[in-house]
């Protein structure tokens, strides 16, 4: 009896498979894998991946409502329709008072000190004894690292902030800063007006 290599009998092997183009492992796989699905198939994992996405909708919703139910004040009733009933009741409320608020300060001609519902920047130069300072006021929505970005930006320009003034309220705020080493010209203010811009309008909050 004739005892045949190993090389020899593996490289049989090999071109057995090549010749007739045979690739088990290839096969099966095509075969439970990579078959068309049937339209019952594609209907019934079509429904389940809707009834994923509504259980996932539906639990932000029931964790939206339970925040609302701890933070609103006097609530009674603690069905949906009672919680956006006081919802809407307090918000109107509040958006009042922050206009007969404003209304007063602009009858007595001082500053109002509520932040604005919209974010907004102003830069004016000051005179008189605050000559070479500028006077920075923006309102946006209040974050956590707010200040930290506020410091960086300005950091970045020209110019230091020699006195800063906020508030916050109902989450928001306003920010008061007088600015000083800007320069006579415009470009420290242009520079001024972009670092600030950056963040409070590229930045916004994060719920």
């Amino acid at each position: 009896m004739q005892m045949r290599s190993a090389p020899s009998y593996f490289s049989k092997q090999i071109g057995f498979h090549q010749r007739y183009r045979i690739d088990p492992v290839n096969s099966i796989y095509r075969k439970n894998f990579c078959r068309p699905k049937s339209t019952a198939e594609a209907k019934v994992l079509a429904a389940k991946k809707h009834s994923e996405s509504e259980r996932r909708r539906r639990m932000r919703i029931n964790s939206q409502y339970t925040a609302l139910r701890k933070i609103l004040p006097n609530l009674i009733k603690m069905d949906k329709a009672s919680v956006l009933a006081e919802t809407v009741r307090q918000v109107r409320e509040l958006k009042k008072v922050v206009a007969d608020t404003e209304a007063a300060c602009r009858g007595s001609g001082s500053e109002c000190v509520i932040p604005s519902g919209v974010n907004k920047l102003s830069l004016e130069k000051c005179e008189g004894k605050q000559e070479g300072l500028v006077k920075a006021t923006f309102s946006c929505e209040d974050r956590p690292g707010l200040i930290l970005d506020m410091i960086r930006e300005l950091r970045s320009g020209k110019g230091r902030v020699v006195r800063a003034e906020m508030v916050t309220v109902g989450g928001r705020t306003k920010s008061v800063l007088w600015v000083k080493g800007l320069g006579a010209g415009s470009e420290g203010i242009v520079c001024l007006k972009k670092a600030l811009n950056k963040v409070i309008v590229d930045r916004p909050s994060i719920i």
